[in-house]
Order: C-alpha cells, then sequence, then structure tokens
C-alpha cells in the first residue's frame, strides 16, 4: 500500500513526505517532479511546476498532473507527495484511492499565508494585485473540497516534523 500526502501549497507534502518514506523504507515519488519531468520529454524544455503553470495555463497543467497521478496505478510499497491542485480532480482521487492511504495534511490559513505570501516570486495562482484575497479563495475553495475527500487529517500547524512522521506512520498502521 502506499501513503499520498496532500495539502494546500507550503504545508510540507514533499519535506514530510521524504522524511515518512525513510522511517518506514519506502520509495518517494513527488509528483511536482514527475510533471517537471514529463514536460520536459514532451516539450524538450525544462521549467519548473511554477513556469510550466506560467507557460501552459491551468488548464493544460491540470491535464499533466492528470497524466502522471494515472501513470502510477501499478506502484506500489511508495511515499507519494500530490501537487495541490491534482487532488480537485476526482478521478485522480479516484485513482489514488485504489492502492494508497490518503492523508490530508491541514495547516491553518494564517500559517501558510505567511509561507505562500513570503514566496518570490508569488506563486502563479496568487493575484500580485490582491495577494491576500486571491489566498483566501485558494485556501477555502481547496480546504472545503480535500475535507470532503475522506481521507485521514493531520493538522500540522504548530507540530514539529518529527511529531507529523510519527503521525502519518501511526495512522497508517492502525489503517485510519
Amino acid at each position: 500500500m502506499n501513503i499520498v500526502l496532500f495539502g494546500i501549497k507550503g504545508c510540507g507534502k514533499t519535506t514530510l513526505g521524504r522524511l515518512v518514506a525513510q522511517k518506514l523504507e519506502k520509495a518517494f515519488i513527488d509528483t511536482d517532479k514527475l510533471v517537471e519531468e514529463a514536460y520536459q520529454v514532451s516539450r524538450h524544455k525544462k521549467l519548473n511546476c511554477r513556469d510550466i503553470y506560467k507557460e501552459v495555463g491551468p488548464l493544460t497543467f491540470r491535464a499533466l498532473e492528470y497524466e502522471v497521478v494515472q501513470s502510477l496505478q501499478d506502484v506500489q510499497q511508495s511515499v507519494i507527495a500530490v501537487g495541490g491542485g491534482a487532488m480537485l480532480l476526482y478521478e485522480n482521487i479516484e485513482a489514488l484511492k485504489k492502492n494508497s492511504h490518503l492523508t490530508y495534511l491541514f495547516c491553518d490559513r494564517e500559517a501558510l499565508r505567511k509561507r505562500v505570501l513570503a514566496e518570490e516570486p508569488l506563486p502563479p495562482f496568487i493575484d500580485p494585485n490582491d495577494p491576500d484575497a486571491s489566498f483566501d479563495k485558494m485556501y477555502d475553495e481547496r480546504n472545503d473540497f480535500y475535507k470532503k475527500i475522506g481521507a485521514h487529517e493531520i493538522d500540522v500547524t504548530d507540530m514539529e516534523e518529527s511529531g507529523v512522521v510519527e503521525a502519518i506512520c501511526k495512522s497508517v498502521s492502525d489503517g485510519k
């Protein structure tokens, strides 16, 4: 069984995913890195996810994420950090549910706001003319949607990395 970590940008999916994979001696997969690799192969151009999103727009970017998630159908015994937007597509959720324990890494709005709006440059989904309002809109939409998925939820806001890793491992061993 895989462990899938998802949440809003800045919640620690990649960092925590690597730590969980190391502790459980599983492979670690970051779908953002797979999107970058797929883009490089198809477009012969090396860009990070932020620049891919800016170049191709949200629809094409979500299509790339969909292809990456679908390519993981036969993956086993891995920890997978899934880009925040990938879990907004029902087909991705269903594909990942088949052989994975889904964990929503919840983080408080203000803690995430500080992390996301401190990035230079701002993520492409943040309106530079009204960063607070665009962040709030994204946070509300994603948090509401993620809570409806029915995944195990861990509030990572005030937890140390080691505590989150333990909580993830415990939820998997408890089958929650």
